[in-house]
């Protein structure tokens, strides 16, 4: 490409010929160049070719080279066209950034607007608990205070009949002491003090502050808190877990699948299943149900599994090969989640997949259940580790055309089971 330039310059503006004129030594130039040039030699006997220097008697007649003319030409046009082409392309492009700007616009306003949402729900949610407990709260402490009330009034009522009868006893001691100065034993006997019944107020019962009305109160305000619980639950927008049941004529015939049709294990006897156009030659299984709408959520136990991969795929993915990207994740038509030895490292592993596009996913816990939320419509595939606390591992953004199905892998000496 430089020598073609060099060959379609202009050796007087270096650049390439505008109107390309000969002269007669045979060198090409710009018509208006070559005009400027022989301009300066008005005057002098002789002009001079600027690239040879060859002389000429009278001014040379500029001869337009035709040849070069219609190279130049067709050059111009294909520079024009690549232009046109390429600011084609560009404002493609730029339009093509402009609506994922937009697109990615919206998401951020709707990722506030369900922030907000979610946050005036808690607010509400929280609100309801907490005027629960401040009336069970005022409850209790009322019943509290009426009970301490009632058995403090009942004390102070029997330390005043208390008090009354020890004045009077002190009243009696002072006068059977006088009596004891008096030396007329009749006189004693028939004025000496009579002792009263020997009971004491307050003695007949015992006063205490009962527990037992308090926690009456208290487990019928637990009651009422509980059920107020369950209504806010049952509120609560989450997906119910689909009835996942595992498709036998999709499964592979090294993969035993249980009669409950929950749970799939690899095992090394070939279980000589019909050869269907839907069986999987990998060892693979989908679900029965497939999703085309909405949202789902299921839950996979893989505490058996030394291995797994765990996903959604369309009906139409390849089963009838045994190549890389007949695995679940490892194409277009699937997305999956998976957990494997790695040997380079000598740990496990833990990396999402979709159409070999390859991610790791950091991870320092056991995994042990799998949940799998699926959002059709707004394109989300999401994986959760289900424990204390619950942690989010991975999630896929796409948009799906096809309907989906619950998709499973199973290694050798490894067992997963749908809860």
């Amino acid at each position: 490409m430089a020598l073609l330039r060099d060959e379609l310059s202009c050796s007087i503006c270096l650049n390439v010929y505008t109107d390309p004129v000969m002269l007669n030594c045979g060198h090409n130039f710009c018509q208006e160049c070559i005009g400027r040039a022989l301009d300066t030699n008005n005057g002098s006997r002789t002009y001079t070719c600027p690239e040879c220097r060859a002389e000429f008697q009278q001014r040379p007649v500029l001869l337009r080279n035709l040849k070069l003319c219609n190279i130049i030409q067709h050059l111009q046009e294909a520079s024009r066209k690549k232009l046109q082409h390429s600011l084609l392309d560009l404002t493609t492009k730029i339009e093509t950034t402009e609506r994922k700007v937009e697109s990615l616009k919206e998401q951020k306003s709707k990722i506030q607007e369900t922030s907000d949402a979610l946050r005036n729900g808690i607010n509400s949610f929280f609100k309801v608990i907490i005027k629960e407990m401040k009336t069970m709260r005022k409850a209790v402490l009322s019943e509290i205070s009426r009970k301490k009330g009632h058995a403090l009034m009942k004390v102070s009522k029997s330390i005043q009949e208390l008090e009354i009868k020890k004045d009077e006893l002190s009243r009696k001691i002072r006068e059977t002491q006088e009596m004891l100065r008096v030396a007329d034993p009749i006189t004693v006997l028939r004025q000496a003090p009579e002792i009263e019944d020997r009971r004491h107020p307050g003695d007949s019962e015992a006063i205490y502050l009962d527990e037992t009305p308090i926690n009456f109160i208290i487990k019928k305000c637990l009651s009422s808190m509980i059920g107020t619980l369950s209504e806010l639950i049952n509120e609560i927008p989450c997906p119910k877990s689909s009835d996942i049941l595992l498709d036998v004529a999709t499964a592979c015939n090294y993969i035993l699948v249980s009669r409950d049709r929950k749970s799939a294990t690899h095992i090394s006897v070939d279980q000589g299943y019909l050869d269907r156009p839907e069986r999987f030659m990998a060892c693979q299984v989908l679900s029965t149900c497939s999703f085309s709408s909405g949202r789902h959520y299921w839950e996979v136990d893989v505490n058996k599994a030394k291995e797994w991969i765990i996903g959604v795929a369309h009906h139409n993915m390849d089963r009838k090969t045994l190549a890389n990207n007949a695995y679940i994740g490892y194409n277009d038509k699937s997305w999956g989640l998976e957990y494997r030895y790695c040997l380079s490292d000598n740990r496990y592993c833990l990396s999402a997949h979709h159409n070999d596009v390859t991610e790791e996913v950091t991870f320092n816990f056991p995994v042990d259940l799998l949940g799998v939320y699926l959002n059709y419509d707004s394109g989300l595939i999401s994986f959760y580790q289900l424990g204390d606390p619950i942690r989010h591992l991975y999630s896929f953004s796409a948009t799906f055309t096809e309907s989906l199905h619950a998709a499973f892998y199973v290694f050798p000496d490894s067992c997963i089971k749908i809860r």
